[in-house]
């Protein structure tokens, strides 16, 4: 897959990663949108799995994580929503997940998951709600590769970024910075071309972005660019 504006790439080397998030796409045209996100410079692609049950919400199976493995040179992110993510690991291990990440909030077997998900090779994040403070997920730091912050409520696109909840990013920083730590930290959630310099600003490695992305009011490439436009 050629990527038509390598400049956005570099950028993203040196600045904030986008992961699309396909919560937001056209169903009807995952293949397109999905294509059309990497060709202009989509760092990976975040997929969103709910159960119905965490979050009211049913999304994605592991099926639709092999089809864009098939089809997508980016990696894939998913981001497990649901109320028993042991369950699931394996499904999506299987499908070529490269990231995998689950609640804080549904798990009591912390460590066990984090080993799972590395000794088949890939990486590991946990993410926390708006509600769930740092001093939760301290102790795993050191562990994992990625930490989500949610700056919005799970379960729902479109929703306005909590901005308090960067407030976690700059503490995260503190804490990598001073135990000299290496994972990355991902804000998921509200994520616009009005404050994704905000974001970028607290710390964080990588935004997820779905509406800002995928929408009709604009083309996938220019939103990107718009995001992009609004670090410089």
């Amino acid at each position: 897959m050629q990527i038509l504006n390598p400049g956005l790439n570099q950028l993203q080397q040196n600045m904030l990663k986008i992961a699309p998030s396909i919560l937001a796409a056209n169903p009807l045209k995952l293949q397109r949108d999905c294509l059309d996100a990497e060709k202009y410079g989509a760092y990976r692609i975040s997929v969103d799995v709910m159960d119905g049950h965490f979050v009211p919400d049913i999304t994605f199976g592991h099926n639709i994580v092999a089809y864009l493995k098939d089809i997508l040179n980016i990696d894939i992110e998913v981001h497990l929503m649901v109320e028993n993510p042991s369950s699931q690991l394996e499904s999506f291990l299987n499908a070529g997940t490269d990231v995998l990440t689950f609640h804080i909030e549904t798990s009591s077997n912390v460590n066990q998951l984090i080993d799972y998900i590395q000794s088949n090779g890939k990486k590991a994040g946990i993410a926390i709600n708006p509600d769930t403070n740092i001093e939760t997920v301290e102790k795993y730091l050191e562990h994992i590769d990625e930490l989500t912050v949610m700056t919005v409520i799970p379960g729902k696109g479109g929703q306005s970024l909590i901005l308090n909840c960067l407030e976690k990013v700059r503490q995260l920083n503190k804490i990598k910075e001073m135990n000299n730590l290496e994972f990355d930290i991902q804000v998921d959630g509200g994520v616009k071309k009005d404050n994704i310099k905000l974001v970028y600003d607290a710390g964080a490695d990588i935004a997820v972005a779905g509406t800002a992305i995928f929408n009709f009011d604009n083309s996938i490439q220019n939103n990107l660019q718009a995001l992009m436009d609004a670090l410089r």
